[in-house]
């Protein structure tokens, strides 16, 4: 089994990127598109350019709401923003990536108006909300900082094996963990949700390719 590396645009430019990149090395690299929640007041506001994108890809990401870049109430340019692209992904039949950082709720609240096949709740961080998302049958990921985290680590002990994830959130830096990034810390990850859920490191690593199969769907399999 090789790898695959699973790259996301913040904004037009970086996820035509992303899109050059996986058809340059369509076995290795999957493209997700969108308009992160950093970028909605830098970015077009129509988001014409994105369905047609999101057809080449492989699903649409990272998008959501987080407040510490901009206003998330009804209305806003954020709120808008990922309706639109949630519409975009419903109507190309793609899975979506979800960042919520302090919007949670919200971003709920929004999915739950969509008929989306496959949600992926990146870095979810609610511990009241997790059951309210592993019900409605999202993925939920688990970043490096899981390896000292005490709050992610009672969460993936609450998340059922069968809907988690894993990710880097590269390209951030961990300073806890000697400022590493990269997709290199993906074993480690691995590793440390196989000793929390007390099962073998091979185990685990089949179980969380096996939900990264089902979360891009049959045409990705392989």
């Amino acid at each position: 089994m090789g790898i695959q590396l699973f790259t996301c645009g913040v904004d037009r430019e970086t996820s035509f990127v992303a899109l050059s990149q996986a058809e340059a090395a369509p076995k290795t690299v999957k493209a997700f598109v969108g308009v992160h929640p950093s970028e909605v007041l830098r970015e077009e506001t129509s988001l014409t350019w994105l369905e047609p994108a999101l057809r080449r890809a492989s699903g649409a990401g990272e998008i959501g709401l987080d407040p510490k870049y901009s206003a998330k109430d009804a209305g806003s340019a954020q709120t808008k923003a990922f309706l639109t692209q949630l519409g975009a992904a419903q109507s190309a039949e793609r899975p979506v990536q979800v960042h919520s950082r302090d919007a949670e709720r919200e971003c709920l609240d929004a999915l739950g108006g969509f008929s989306l096949g496959k949600v992926l709740m990146h870095w979810f961080q609610s511990e009241p909300l997790l059951q309210e998302a592993v019900d409605r049958g999202y993925f939920v990921s688990f970043g490096p900082s899981i390896i000292h985290s005490k709050k992610l680590q009672r969460l993936a002990l609450r998340c059922p094996h069968d809907q988690a994830l894993t990710e880097t959130d590269s390209p951030v830096a961990f300073g806890a963990l000697g400022g590493v990034k990269g997709p290199s810390l993906v074993p480690s990850v691995v590793f440390k949700l196989s000793e929390l859920w007390k099962e073998g490191f091979e185990d685990t690593r089949e179980v969380l390719s096996g939900n990264a199969a089902r979360f891009l769907g049959p045409s990705e399999k392989g």
